[in-house]
């Protein structure tokens, strides 16, 4: 997969970006970001957690219903965690999508939920070892962003993208494909930010 381009909620500028940018590239995967979650000012550990979306995520989500719409996707897939299922709701309202939990969140286990300084000052080693080894650390009865990538790439593995295809799941999921997609080291990870409501737009096989 190539990554084409990345746009902002309420972004105007997809619908001419397909037509004149893209329409040779043949099946397009589109992957959303879910929208803005209630409590995010918060600085803690988000996986598994199941939290909903907040009135500025929905509308982030909303946001997309137009041009997501008007692309008419035969293909949808989304996280089973209510953050994206509300955002596949909203952003496409027509559509049904297929819910497969290998697109949910890193589960950080026993960290869930809990605050970065919590666990910095009641689990220092452990929160050491995870800066030494982003990649393969694996909180307490939780997964390592390895075990993530496993589990993620053995979706997109089985993925028919026979047409343009809209997938709605996390920063984590994104960040991992997003380092393999492009070559870089997996230790890069947490160097790509991703944003609320952002979206990713990807050809199979472009060079």
């Amino acid at each position: 997969m190539k990554l084409l381009s990345t746009y902002m909620p309420g972004s105007s500028q997809l619908p001419a970006d397909l037509s004149e940018k893209f329409s040779d590239k043949g099946p397009l995967l589109f992957i959303l970001r879910h929208g803005r979650i209630e409590g995010q000012g918060t600085r803690r550990f988000i996986g598994h957690t199941d939290i909903p979306l907040d009135h500025t995520g929905r509308e982030q989500a909303r946001s997309w219903q137009a041009p997501l719409t008007a692309i008419g996707f035969k293909q949808v897939y989304t996280s089973a965690l209510t953050r994206c299922r509300e955002t596949a709701a909203l952003a496409c309202p027509d559509s049904t999508p297929v819910v497969d939990r290998r697109l949910n969140e890193i589960n950080l286990g026993e960290w869930d939920g809990q605050d970065f300084e919590y666990i910095k000052t009641n689990h220092p080693i452990l929160f050491e070892q995870r800066g030494r080894d982003i990649y393969g650390f694996r909180p307490p009865a939780g997964e390592s962003f390895k075990d993530l990538f496993f589990r993620v790439s053995l979706f997109f593995s089985e993925l028919p993208l026979s047409s343009h295809t809209l997938l709605v799941t996390h920063a984590g999921v994104i960040r991992a494909m997003r380092c393999f997609w492009a070559g870089e080291k997996m230790d890069s990870l947490l160097n790509f930010k991703t944003h609320y409501g952002q979206l990713f737009v990807l050809a199979k096989g472009y060079a």
